[in-house]
């Protein structure tokens, strides 16, 4: 596995980590087991902070705390929320300290918000210097100029965000800005929500001026497909291969959703938020992957199952709420046919209720807990 050294932290990093958004659906058993292959794989660089991801990597980072690069995040703008958050983080891994402690950057305003005196900075800052966080960064889903600001204030040591074979603003946006400052740069969505195989999307992205990348898994099959495709001969891409990515490229640039949902969340009667509706939403992405039959046969943990039929009929009485007034599509910056994309979801989500109610996990698994519970149980915190 290729180590890079993540920008002025001077921390290596393997070329590939892991992500903790999608290990949350699976039971704590099976997410110890990956993390744990992933350690043997090479890998060291683990984002948690997802549902119960970080009780999924405690076990493994003890065994060599020194050679892992563990990041978590926060929302809390305020300083005493952070330094909250940050104990929280510090129990449920059962460590000294926090490699990278991310602050959610999504907006500009946030940003202020986290920057301004008593805000999220602030009470980092605090951790810093007690020695509970070694490292300062931004992650953002959206507008990258967030991020770029952020960084040009000094205090920024890593970022994580979004890039891939069809989301590239970041090599113009982003990039160069955080090179200048020595920045660690950390990929967030290399595989566009599963959309692109990692087979091409991850060698792709081996070969940007980044550290290290951070795909989700829910697997152990995704994850030695993951290793694979960087532990080639030769990482450049063939002539064959760059016609791939061009082909990925240009049949996804109108079905990606770059999450910029303030703009057509104003434009909406509805007020729906559109970009967890055709994007940003870890259970619907992982149907789409697997499809019907592998969504109803993957091991997912028992919470999973419990909440599985109430989260797609929630996600089916939006769709069928949207007036089809078009508002959405006028507005957004990247024309995206979001009417034609509602119109696929309601008539798959219509068979996957179905398959649900007949299997009626809602019932059989209706005393599995949230793990934001099992969470709060195990580290005597309170949510």
């Amino acid at each position: 596995m290729e180590y890079r050294r993540l920008g002025r932290t001077e921390l290596q990093v393997s070329l590939l980590g892991v992500g903790g958004g999608y290990t949350m659906l699976l039971d704590v058993e099976r997410g110890v087991e990956l993390y744990q292959r992933a350690y043997e794989q090479g890998v060291n660089y683990f984002d948690g902070r997802y549902g119960d991801s970080s009780l999924k990597i405690r076990p493994i980072i003890k065994q060599d705390r020194g050679h892992f690069v563990v990041g978590t995040k926060t929302a809390e703008t305020t300083a005493e929320g952070a330094l909250h958050r940050i104990d929280e983080d510090l129990k449920e891994l059962d460590t000294d300290y926090l490699d990278v402690f991310y602050l959610r950057s999504y907006y500009h305003d946030v940003l202020e918000k986290h920057l301004a005196p008593g805000g999220s900075m602030e009470g980092v800052l605090k951790a810093r210097k007690q020695g509970k966080v070694h490292f300062i960064g931004l992650s953002g889903h959206g507008d990258l100029s967030v991020l770029a600001k952020g960084i040009e204030t000094g205090q920024v040591d890593v970022v994580i965000f979004p890039l891939n074979i069809v989301r590239r603003e970041a090599l113009q946006q982003l990039i160069p800005v955080a090179q200048e400052h020595d920045v660690g740069l950390v990929v967030m969505k290399p595989v566009s929500v599963g959309m692109i195989p990692a087979r091409l999307a991850l060698p792709w992205l081996a070969n940007q001026p980044i550290h290290t990348m951070a795909p989700g898994m829910s697997s152990l099959e995704h994850l030695e497909m993951d290793v694979a495709a960087l532990e080639r001969d030769r990482m450049a891409l063939s002539p064959e291969e760059e016609a791939e990515v061009e082909h990925y490229r240009q049949e996804l640039d109108r079905e990606t959703c770059r999450i910029c949902d303030r703009i057509c969340k104003a434009a909406c009667d509805e007020g729906l938020m559109i970009p967890p509706l055709i994007h940003h939403d870890v259970f619907y992405n992982q149907y789409r992957s697997l499809g019907l039959e592998g969504f109803l046969n993957h091991p997912h943990a028992p919470w999973v199952k419990r909440a599985a039929e109430s989260h797609f009929a929630r996600r089916l009485a939006m769709l069928q709420s949207c007036t089809r007034c078009g508002k959405c599509e006028e507005v957004c910056p990247h024309d995206l046919p979001i009417m034609d994309m509602f119109e696929v979801m309601l008539e798959d989500h219509l068979p996957l209720i179905e398959a649900l109610k007949k299997r009626d996990w809602a019932a059989k698994y209706k005393d599995a807990k949230s793990p934001y519970l099992q969470i709060s149980r195990a580290t005597g915190g309170a949510k």
